[in-house]
């Protein structure tokens, strides 16, 4: 995370490293805020790339070589990204950079399923430590590349030389790591397929009793216990009513077995899930405006004459958006596992002693008609954290004291990191357990094609519009430092632009609420047809045989209507 937030660290020297590269693109040399705008967007293109590849072959190989290849190549990534400086190259900074996602791709769709899987009770709580590494790497990134960029001794170059030096050991004793678990693959795909037939075998002897009991399940409080005299007469005359009325919704784990996991197949199934669209989206316009912030953070404050210096502009900008997401980060998984609570998520009491599954893990080892219910849970809160986040915001549009503006800016930007793991956890419920990586790198993927990739290039471009006087020349520094002073207007509402687009989010994320209630009245709806399905077959086989049925159907009626004497059987 930490080499992503070089380049916005040392900012006005890449600009001036744009402006004097000797391959550089017209374009790039006259918009020098549009051509670090480009840099940002080439990692964003290499994370897409390894994103869909790595969200695909998590399903096929075991997931540590996946991780490690990435690795390796982030590792070659910034190696390059320092020789740049040395060829004076462009192009190679541009490729170099665009190497550099593969790795933090790989980890997107790897780490958030295993975390939820093992992580038990404290699943939003250690999920939120895992991305807390991203404001917090940034952040580090931000303050470590100024100050390297500025150093007399060193400069940016060395940079990325240092982390390639402390990142090796690291690489070798990640070589060394072992996980046995499904046979490390990620979601025990390989072996479902290697007992696929022993498996739909034992479906035909299981179905019905699986069907009629699940068509029931989330009813069991207001039912009779079960009847022993006839035991048979439900089960045995039931078979093809209550499987067909309640098949939409319970065949989930079948459906997991017969997937084959092509890239078309993966796409398919999370543009069908349109909670999982609305969320991308919403994510999208968080995501853009925090990297862009990020981007142009320390000439933001340059130009608005907050501080006078770019080191220590970069050191306080740093620190704030650091403490933000160390801060908001874990308040926010902290809060997940509050709502995950009520449902019985990850209660280890209710599970099946394997440690493994069954209802011990949080977020997904319950009933399927709790997905819905749990996003419609956990929405509402995000939104509002999002809502109260940018009433903080928005007045540093209006601010002249940098402790006034950084403050602020802290509290928003604490409350937005803290929307980021119920963001996460609704997008796995989104869709079924074995197609989790891929809505992440759904998810993942909108976000930063529609938000980090075009949003700074344009919020770069329009600076540049509404303040020409604050580009950055070759020497780093403003090319008109007068004339800058004098469209601090511009570079505001450059900043005002930014904040409005987040208000999308709230927009998207009420869509995505919206459509959960709606699959959770389609939910009831077909749990009631399969209740009525079952009463209609009971009766008729309890009439054919001369017997009078003492219906469960009737039994749940009579919890909301007044009691009336019954009369002896």
């Amino acid at each position: 995370m930490a080499d992503r937030a070089i380049i916005p660290g040392a900012s006005q020297e890449f600009l001036g490293f744009l402006g004097g590269a000797f391959d550089a693109p017209r374009v790039v040399k006259d918009n020098p805020d549009a051509g670090l705008g480009i840099l940002q967007a080439a990692f964003m293109i290499g994370y897409t790339i390894a994103i869909i590849l790595s969200g695909h072959y998590v399903h096929k190989i075991k997931w540590k070589p996946l991780v490690f290849s990435g690795l390796c190549i982030w590792w070659l990534g910034v190696l390059g990204s320092g020789n740049a400086k040395q060829y004076n190259s462009f192009y190679v900074l541009l490729f170099s950079r665009m190497a550099t996602g593969c790795s933090e791709a790989a980890f997107q769709v790897v780490a958030p399923p295993l975390i939820q899987d093992r992580a038990g009770a404290r699943a939003g709580f250690w999920l939120s430590v895992f991305l807390m590494g991203l404001p917090l790497g940034l952040s580090v990134g931000y303050i470590y590349g100024s100050h390297m960029a500025t150093s007399v001794l060193w400069g940016w170059d060395w940079a990325y030389y240092w982390m390639c030096i402390g990142s090796f050991p690291l690489l070798i004793v990640f070589a060394f790591v072992r996980d046995r678990t499904n046979g490390g693959i990620l979601s025990g795909e390989e072996e479902k397929e290697e007992h696929q037939e022993e498996e739909e075998e034992d479906e035909a002897t299981t179905t019905t009793d699986d069907a009629v009991t699940s068509s029931t399940a989330t009813l069991e409080p207001l039912l009779p216990p079960p009847r022993t005299s006839s035991p048979n007469i439900t089960i045995n005359n039931n078979n093809n009513s209550a499987q067909n009325a309640s098949s939409k919704h319970h065949d989930n784990s079948i459906g997991d077995k017969k997937d084959k996991f092509t890239i078309l197949s993966e796409v398919k199934t999370c543009l069908n899930s349109k909670i999982l669209v609305s969320l991308s989206l919403g994510q999208a316009a968080i995501f853009g405006v925090v990297t862009a912030l990020g981007t142009f953070g320390g000439a933001f404050i340059l130009a608005l004459q907050l501080f006078n210096d770019e080191k220590v502009a970069a050191t306080w900008f740093g620190i704030t958006a650091a403490l933000a997401g160390v801060i908001g980060t874990p308040l926010g998984g902290s809060l997940v596992d509050k709502i995950l609570a009520r449902y019985g998520a990850g209660d280890t009491d209710n599970n099946d002693g394997s440690g493994g599954g069954g209802g011990g893990v949080r977020g997904e080892g319950v009933d399927d008609s709790l997905r819905h219910p749990i996003i419609a849970s956990i929405l509402p809160r995000m939104n509002a954290l999002v809502a109260v986040g940018m009433v903080f915001i928005f007045p540093t549009l209006a601010m002249k004291d940098a402790a006034f503006f950084l403050c602020f800016l802290f509290v928003g930007w604490t409350l937005l990191f803290a929307t980021q793991t119920g963001i996460s956890i609704c997008a796995m419920l989104s869709v079924r357990k074995a197609h989790r990586p891929n809505a992440l790198a759904f998810i993942s993927i909108a976000g930063h094609l529609l938000g980090d990739v075009p949003l700074p290039i344009v919020l770069g471009l329009i600076k540049d519009h509404l303040a020409p006087g604050c580009k950055v020349g070759e020497d780093g520094s403003f090319s008109n430092p007068d004339e800058c002073s004098s469209q601090e207007k511009g570079v505001r509402a450059t900043l005002a632009i930014a904040y409005v687009w987040v208000l999308w989010s709230l927009v998207f994320f009420e869509v995505a609420r919206r459509l959960s209630r709606i699959e959770i009245g389609k939910r009831r709806s077909d749990e009631i047809n399969s209740l009525l399905l079952l009463e209609e077959d009971s009766n008729g086989a309890a009439a054919a045989n001369g017997e009078k049925n003492n219906s469960t159907f009737q039994y749940y009626h009579s919890k909301f209507q007044p009691t009336t004497p019954r009369q002896s059987s």
